[in-house]
């Protein structure tokens, strides 16, 4: 009941939205006739290129949720394409930069449904209820930085006017990253901050590239894991510039509050503060969540949250994450975000898993199939038998009479 004490007391400010109605009527398609062009008013298109302004806010307050939609499966491009950037207090870099699929947990560029207590993808719509304070304006812009555009794209922005500002001076921050493939030897980085504030979790796509067959019988079940190897490696957090980390895991599913590479019978799961969204063992994938809300991850000057790509960091993976934290600004200017976001194809590994678990199936099938024949050649083998028995007993009894 603690986290709805806050409704025992009066609440600041004025509540105010921001949101695609009004903002572009007049462009796109009218779908050969099929679309109803008076309900463009509520949605905006977004060309190739451009960038359009969400939000342009003055003065201090909190956004308190963000809902956004498109038509899925036909804007499914939009998911890594589209970019969102949100600043706060007019600084020069933006505190949230990220693809749109991806800030709200999206996995590998698609949709697929879930829902935690800061986030969700639920219904087709996409949510987000952390908590964004600025102190003298906000900025939230989305950009296509593909080349199809985007029709139609819908925005709901909530957000509070407070007189009094912020209580703090900690701003939402949230960062995508990308390593295809992960660098040998090295772990992946999840975020590297400097400053003062604390993490509260991040969302990680895990995809194994190698053929993981090709090793001896005993390297296939460990560290390869049957195609999920990476998850062998483990979470390492260095706060304020130590050089042995203050957190050090066991496994990354350990840290993402599962085990034993989320077995297929428990494996997906979407509970408030961690899930795991995808577990492909076809296609060598796994997506997870954990979100810190009620015991955050301080630091005071820098922070760095590491998780490696197998045991020894030696499995070509493809790894994306979006990082969640609050901090005071400045913030460490982001890296440029990759400019090839597609997930990896998935033939190699589809094609070394239908090898490895179509070849029993192939063989159960053939003996079944084989068994099915020799019953059906014995069936007609005892009719053959019976028919023979009969005649000749009509011979017998014709010739006795």
């Amino acid at each position: 009941m603690d986290n709805f004490r806050h409704l025992l007391y009066p609440q600041p400010g004025w509540t105010r939205q921001a949101s695609s109605f009004g903002r572009d009527p007049y462009r796109g398609s009218n779908w050969g006739g099929y679309r109803h062009m008076e309900a463009c008013i509520k949605r905006i298109l977004i060309a190739p290129g451009e960038t359009h302004t969400m939000a342009s806010l003055s003065g201090a307050g909190m956004i308190t949720r963000i809902h956004m939609t498109t038509l899925l499966p036909f804007n499914n491009h939009a998911l890594r394409n589209l970019v969102l950037r949100f600043t706060w207090d007019g600084e020069t870099h933006p505190s949230v930069e990220s693809p749109f699929g991806d800030f709200f947990g999206a996995p590998f560029g698609t949709y697929q449904p879930y829902a935690s207590a800061p986030m969700s993808l639920t219904a087709g719509a996409f949510n987000c209820l952390w908590l964004m304070p600025y102190g003298n304006g906000a900025r939230l812009e989305v950009t296509n930085e593909g080349s199809s555009v985007v029709d139609p794209f819908f925005y709901n922005i909530t957000y509070r006017e407070l007189k009094e500002g912020p209580p703090s001076p900690l701003r939402f921050h949230a960062q995508w990253r990308r390593e295809n493939p992960a660098r040998r030897g090295v772990p992946y980085t999840i975020l590297h901050a400097e400053g003062s504030g604390h993490y509260v979790g991040c969302h990680l796509n895990m995809q194994n590239r190698e053929w993981w067959l090709r090793p001896t019988l005993r390297e296939i079940s460990f560290p390869r894991g049957f195609g999920l190897g990476m998850l062998e490696g483990w979470e390492a957090i260095y706060r304020d510039g130590e050089t042995d980390p203050s957190v050090r895991g066991t496994g990354t599913e350990d840290y993402f509050n599962g085990a034993w590479y989320y077995l297929p019978k428990h494996g997906r799961f979407s509970a408030p503060y961690h899930g795991c969204i995808v577990r492909d063992v076809l296609r060598s994938r796994v997506a997870v969540y954990r979100f810190d809300m009620a015991a955050p991850v301080p630091f005071s000057r820098s922070l760095r949250v590491e998780v490696g790509h197998g045991f020894y960091n030696e499995l070509p993976c493809d790894y994306s994450s979006t990082a969640y934290w609050y901090q005071a600004e400045p913030h460490r200017p982001f890296d440029e975000l990759p400019r090839l976001r597609r997930p990896q194809p998935a033939a190699r590994n589809a094609a070394q898993s239908a090898l490895f678990f179509g070849a029993p199936l192939a063989a159960l099938l053939a003996l079944v199939w084989r068994l099915k024949r020799n019953r059906t050649k014995m069936l007609g083998n005892s009719s053959t038998f019976n028919v023979k028995n009969k005649t000749a007993a009509g011979d017998g009894g014709g010739s006795g009479t």
